[in-house]
């Protein structure tokens, strides 16, 4: 983002602030996720400091850019979670020593919208090929079980998985190094 764009931001402009929100919101909710392990608790954390940013644009002097002031944000915004009450249920131990080995600096934003990119062209699989995708490479459930779980046949989720691995493949190209990392778990 230019320093023009900001300079809209903060002048009011609000399709400059949407465009803004639309190009990096789901990376930055990535980033807090790859740090609490918790997507709705990362959307929550991230929304607020749109929110927060928004409020104060007029207030905010930024002396880098707006993707690190963002990410800063963010990460103070986990440690104002990890402060509050409601964080008593999170195992605080494992999230602080993830944040202490994430640094600003070395987060690549670039990768993230990589992994924007996979989990929107995941979004466009069929219903049921999705549905046995995430089952299957994020919730870590056998194969054997979502067959169970689906009303299907064990080679019918074979099948299914293959097809969205060679649709991913097919629009990653050049990216099949993010597609392996993110799909590394092998259900047995």
């Amino acid at each position: 983002m230019n320093n023009l764009t900001w300079n809209k931001i903060k002048a009011g402009d609000k399709q400059a602030f949407k465009l803004f929100f639309d190009e990096y919101y789901s990376s930055f909710c990535l980033y807090a996720n790859s740090i609490l392990d918790d997507l709705e608790l990362s959307q929550d954390i991230v929304t607020d400091c749109f929110v927060r940013i928004w409020e104060r644009k007029d207030k905010i002097q930024i002396k880098t850019s707006i993707e690190k002031y963002v990410l800063l944000s963010v990460r103070n915004g986990i440690y104002s979670y990890l402060r509050s009450p409601r964080s008593r249920s999170t195992d605080i131990e494992s999230v602080i020593e993830r944040l202490e080995n994430t640094s600003i600096e070395e987060y690549d934003i670039e990768k993230e919208e990589t992994l924007q990119r996979v989990y929107k062209l995941i979004e466009e699989l069929p219903e049921q090929r999705r549905r046995i995708l995430e089952l299957a490479t994020f919730e870590g459930i056998s194969y054997k079980d979502i067959a169970e779980n689906l009303n299907i046949s064990v080679n019918t989720v074979k099948t299914q998985l293959s097809r969205a691995y060679h649709f991913l493949r097919e629009k990653l190209m050049d990216d099949s190094i993010i597609l392996w990392l993110i799909f590394r778990k092998e259900i047995k």
